[in-house]
């Protein structure tokens, strides 16, 4: 008996719960929640979806949350399923922010008050030569960071399963975080093909997806190609009228076009040589996969999980480093042209949903203590082990 039909005959019932402003402040945690969440839903589990810190979970088999990015607000959520008494599989989608919260911001400050280029070049030089991550942070940062990942540990090992989005994300829990005593199972992001529709073999130009933030890194991306022919569109909501100052002040030329309707972004991505996201920090980066599905050369930054997915097929770039950032695009442009079948396209179309479906509901089993093949009685047990 598969996965999917052990499932649809035991009737389990699941609760997604994700962080409130999900749907107000939409990001990609909230995508990947959404998408397995319609995947698991497709292979037959009863599943409901809600936006808040306090889930009403009375009455379901599991909750499955989403995102420990505010500890405290993901605190209340286990609370809540816990006070109800149903077991916890959780969605880390969790990002080492050491550099954003100190080098990130510090390189931004440079950006938004240096009056030249040269004087940017100057300070950069001294900067590289500090080595020590913790040095950017004052004491104040480093103090709650320090809890902040204490917190996040805790919040893990509250968990039955932990379901990282990648095997570096693992790592990272397992070795940064220190939570070494919860199983874990790997459920890989999966990029909607959508976009594959709107691939063009006439293409041009350099698009960036993703909120304009300090996080999506796009004031160095802009700096680094400040000086080369090539024309920019930035998309994305923009909640920081200083960073699109600063984006235009290196960069004048890039158009900056904030939230897109769905079918324009595609339009454009579809039109697009090269798709560039250089984070600070990111998971796999879905407007990356999308890209690649719309037929884009795609850049991507050295810091998280982001060669796991592309492999040899991405050109990758250091976000303190804005020669690392020009030198990756120029090589993105100097590949063949891309096409249909592509080992890119070949490589996000083996990741699909069901997998990650598949996956998911070996995490329920195994938080449910259910062996592979007998699913039978999971409410029962899943109480018996509340």
């Amino acid at each position: 008996m598969d996965a999917a039909s052990a499932v649809r005959e035991e009737g389990l019932r699941v609760l997604f719960v994700q962080r409130p402003d999900a749907s107000t402040r939409f990001g990609g945690d909230a995508m990947l929640a959404r998408d397995n969440f319609e995947a698991v839903k497709a292979l037959g589990v009863a599943a409901d979806m809600v936006e808040t810190d306090r889930p009403d979970a009375r009455g379901y088999d599991l909750a499955h949350i989403f995102n420990v990015g505010q500890p405290e607000m993901s605190k209340r959520q286990m609370d809540a399923c816990e006070e109800a008494g149903v077991p916890i599989v959780l969605s880390p989608v969790w990002l080492d922010l050491r550099e954003y919260l100190g080098r990130a911001h510090v390189y931004e400050r440079l950006l938004l008050n240096a009056k030249t280029a040269r004087e940017v070049e100057a300070k950069l030089q001294r900067y590289r030569s500090t080595q020590d991550l913790n040095s950017y942070l004052n004491r104040r940062q480093a103090e709650e960071l320090k809890r902040r990942h204490r917190d996040q540990a805790a919040l893990l090992r509250r968990a039955r399963v932990l379901l990282p989005n990648s095997a570096i994300e693992a790592r990272d829990c397992l070795v940064q975080l220190g939570v070494r005593d919860k199983p874990v199972i790997i459920v890989h992001i999966a990029g909607s093909l959508e976009p594959a529709r709107y691939w063009q073999e006439q293409r041009s130009g350099l698009m960036a997806i993703g909120r304009v933030e300090t996080r999506k890194n796009q004031t160095g991306l802009l700096y680094a190609l400040r000086d080369e022919v090539i024309e920019i569109d930035i998309v994305g909501a923009t909640y920081h009228e200083d960073l699109v100052q600063v984006c235009l002040k290196w960069c004048p030329r890039a158009r900056i076009h904030g939230r897109a309707p769905r079918e324009p972004m595609l339009e454009m991505l579809g039109r697009c040589e090269v798709h560039a996201l250089v984070s600070w920090c990111e998971t796999a980066g879905i407007a990356t996969l999308e890209a690649a599905a719309a037929g884009a050369k795609i850049v991507v930054a050295d810091r998280g999980a982001e060669v796991e997915y592309f492999g040899d097929d991405a050109e990758y770039a250091d976000p303190a480093d804005p020669d690392s950032i020009r030198a990756a695009v120029l090589r993105a442009l100097a590949r063949p042209p891309r096409y249909r079948g592509d080992t890119l396209d070949a490589r996000i179309r083996r990741r699909t949903w069901r997998q990650g479906a598949e996956e998911t509901l070996r995490a329920y089993r195994l938080a449910l203590g259910v062996g592979v093949s007998n699913m039978r009685d999971c409410r029962t047990l899943g109480a018996t082990l509340s």
